[in-house]
């Protein structure tokens, strides 16, 4: 038995398609670079708080304690290029770790809207010495 079908409804499905289909991939790369960035994110974050924890356990004046907990920092950093670590000398008893990275955008969307591939993010981490 053969199906017959009106005339006004041919092509339906390829329309259908062609009105979801961006919608759909605008939603799925906003999905992954949302992701993206907030791994980065995360991954500054705990940095941050690394180094600071190494330099407020390991501060002795007239050690190389700030190398060592910019290295601590480093080494926590997974994923994560081109970052800028910074570890302040204690003043009022508190030593402060800051860390910042260009992350670039993994999909095409966020850079149009944006105009540029990479975005700055930062972190920093205060801690009181417990020395």
């Amino acid at each position: 038995m053969r199906r017959k079908f009106k005339k006004n409804e041919r092509g339906q499905a390829m329309v259908e398609m062609a009105l979801v289909l961006p919608i759909f991939l605008c939603l799925v790369c906003g999905i992954i670079d949302f992701g993206w960035l907030f791994y980065n994110q995360i991954s500054l974050n705990n940095a941050a708080r690394e180094g600071a924890r190494y330099a407020v356990v390991h501060y002795e004046p007239g050690t190389d304690w700030k190398e060592n907990a910019l290295l601590t920092m480093e080494s926590s950093m997974v994923g994560v290029d081109n970052a800028v670590a910074v570890v302040s000398d204690p003043s009022w008893q508190q030593i402060k770790a800051e860390v910042s990275a260009d992350v670039h955008i993994l999909t095409g969307l966020l850079q149009t809207f944006l105009g540029k591939d990479t975005i700055t993010l930062e972190a920093s981490c205060v801690m009181r010495l417990e020395n």
